[in-house]
């Protein structure tokens, strides 16, 4: 039997390099996966709600466009602010005008007082039709919507990222809905 962890981390590193390699595909269709979030959104928050989003990292989905046009809907915005290892998210508010400081692991955040989100954006390395996720491998989002449990979130990925399976582990938290720039799946 394949070690769970190694599979993990096999599934991890394709990824990467399938992301690395998609910059063309991203620039074509970010706007698109930009639109269903927004539609989700709409039908799933009320507006002056916090949307906790999340800066890109290397070859992420770029979605500060997002953030603009969330502000301009008076939704508020929060972006996380990588702990310690072993701690979840903390969210900083955040608006075009804000000073963004360099985290752990070159993530940014602003510099501002912590918020607590009514809604969740979680980026995923991978995904499948049963709401598995696989992130960076660091358990952040995993402990962070742990304790938030209860709070509505979604993950947020492009088409190409979807494998038949993620492997989990019993503390893998799984996602009801994750979107991509094809579709809105519902778990």
């Amino acid at each position: 039997m394949i070690d769970i962890l190694q599979e993990k981390c096999d599934l991890r590193n394709r990824l990467k390099l399938l992301r690395s390699q998609s910059d063309q595909y991203h620039k074509q269709y970010t706007s698109f996966l930009i639109q269903n979030i927004v539609e989700f959104i709409h039908n799933s928050c009320a507006t002056k709600d916090v949307i906790a989003c999340f800066w890109p990292l290397d070859n992420e989905a770029d979605l500060r466009p997002l953030l603009h046009q969330l502000i301009q809907c008076n939704y508020q915005v929060a972006l996380p602010k990588t702990p310690t290892k072993g701690n979840p998210l903390s969210f900083h508010l955040w608006s075009p005008t804000v000073t963004m400081q360099e985290g752990r692991y070159k993530t940014m955040h602003p510099n501002t007082d912590i918020i607590e989100p009514n809604f969740i954006l979680v980026p995923l390395m991978a995904f499948d039709r049963c709401g598995n996720r696989l992130g960076y491998g660091g358990g952040y989002y995993d402990r962070t919507l742990q304790q938030f449990s209860g709070i509505n979130c979604a993950g947020v990925a492009f088409s190409y990222q979807e494998v038949t399976q993620v492997p989990t582990e019993r503390f893998d938290f799984g996602l009801p809905v994750i979107i991509t720039e094809q579709e809105i799946i519902y778990i």
